[in-house]
């Protein structure tokens, strides 16, 4: 599935999903500093702490906006404060809410680059996203020889140079969401195969090992803003992807 210019709506008034949907979160991470210190009231202890250990003061307040948001649009759905909201964390670093119900399982994963965060929302299905920032990269081709199935780096080495980038972040989103999807990290990354093309977008084509991963995953990419590519991967197929431009004054 490829959705190149989606259409982001504004924030559901119920926050509403059922399971064959899957909504797709946009927000900016650049707040001004009234804004930070707003969402910063909302991170449990641990978050603080974490956000204090940046070097880098935009990083700081890119957790803080990112987390923040976070537990504002999950509170939503779950129709609790966001202040009460609990997560565990698999191996790999997975985080999932820490839920009453193994049934009725709300699933998140969160994906952010540059100035931009992606948060893939879904009900009863384990769910995936990658973003990525299309800055030049020199050396995309020796990264694509580490990670990528000959096909893939054939296709990269036939680009010219301003299309190399472009082309190496399909396939590298598509591989980081689906190693984000089943929790096994980047370990998995160089076993994901995509079908990689000049022109048109990556899919999950492959992955080594798993001859079932292609009977329990689908994935779709999209363009969320002017020089950003994301893909999600999702378990299971027949779902409806609605994206969601988050609004920072919700509560």
């Amino acid at each position: 599935m490829f959705n190149p210019e989606p259409q982001w709506v504004s924030p559901p008034a119920d926050f509403d999903i059922n399971d064959n949907e899957v909504h797709l979160w946009q927000a900016c991470l650049e707040q001004p500093c009234s804004r930070i210190q707003e969402l910063e009231q909302l991170l449990c202890l641990a978050e603080k702490s974490r956000a204090e250990k940046f070097v880098f003061a935009q990083h700081r307040r890119h957790f803080i906006a990112g987390r923040g948001f976070l537990r504002r649009i999950l509170g939503g759905y779950l129709n609790q404060p966001a202040t009460s909201l609990e997560f565990s964390y698999g191996p790999q670093g997975k985080p999932e809410l820490v839920s009453p119900s193994v049934h009725d399982k709300l699933y998140f994963n969160v994906s952010h680059s540059h100035e931009i965060v992606l948060y893939a929302i879904s009900r009863n299905r384990q769910v995936g996203v990658d973003v990525e920032y299309l800055r030049a990269k020199q050396d995309v081709e020796n990264i694509a020889q580490r990670y990528f199935y000959p096909d893939e780096c054939e296709v990269i080495a036939s680009l010219s140079a301003e299309r190399k980038t472009a082309a190496f972040f399909k396939a590298w989103t598509v591989k980081e969401a689906y190693a984000k999807a089943t929790g096994e990290g980047l370990a998995v990354l160089e076993q994901v195969e995509t079908s990689l093309s000049q022109d048109g977008p990556a899919a999950l084509l492959s992955v080594h090992g798993n001859p079932g991963a292609m009977l329990r995953w689908s994935s779709c990419q999209i363009y969320p803003s002017p020089g950003y590519m994301a893909a999600l991967v999702v378990e299971g197929e027949s779902w409806n992807l609605q994206c969601v431009m988050h609004n920072p004054g919700i509560e």
